[in-house]
């Protein structure tokens, strides 16, 4: 059997992935935020009143498993749960002043881990990789289909 697991594109992404969370849960970590936790809040600012689902949808993480996430920040004070006027079973969000103020804070270092994770490549080759990590997406949500 010949295959080399080192170059193989799963591992390697997966790898990236991994090293790419770490670096930025770095930079978060005088936040007292995850970097799950970030994408959460930046949508909910971006977007005020998102119900779970839709933030689940727009973030690409499991409905149930944020549900914690969004709890912590809650207790945080960064985010609010109100209930929805159309549908009981279900809330909106909705974040609190000092989530906006903190967004504004973090979004310069995530531009910042951005640009790190692209240093070396020039700007064709950083849209090129972008490009080509949208298709091999879409390759993989076919087969979900």
């Amino acid at each position: 059997m010949i295959f080399d697991m080192d170059n193989s594109l799963g591992f390697l992404l997966n790898k990236t992935a991994l090293l790419s969370k770490a670096n930025f849960n770095g930079r978060l970590k005088a936040y007292g935020i995850s970097p799950e936790q970030w994408s959460l809040l930046f949508r909910v600012v971006e977007k005020s009143g998102l119900t779970q689902k839709e933030l689940s949808d727009s973030t690409y993480k499991d409905q149930a498993n944020i549900t914690r996430s969004i709890d912590r920040l809650i207790q945080k004070g960064l985010m609010k749960r109100v209930p929805n006027a159309q549908d009981r079973r279900s809330f909106n969000l909705f974040p609190t002043e000092e989530a906006a103020v903190l967004v504004d804070k973090v979004i310069p270092l995530s531009k910042a881990h951005n640009e790190h994770l692209t240093e070396g490549l020039t700007i064709k080759e950083a849209e090129m990789l972008k490009a080509l990590l949208k298709k091999v997406y879409q390759n993989l949500e076919k087969e979900t289909e």
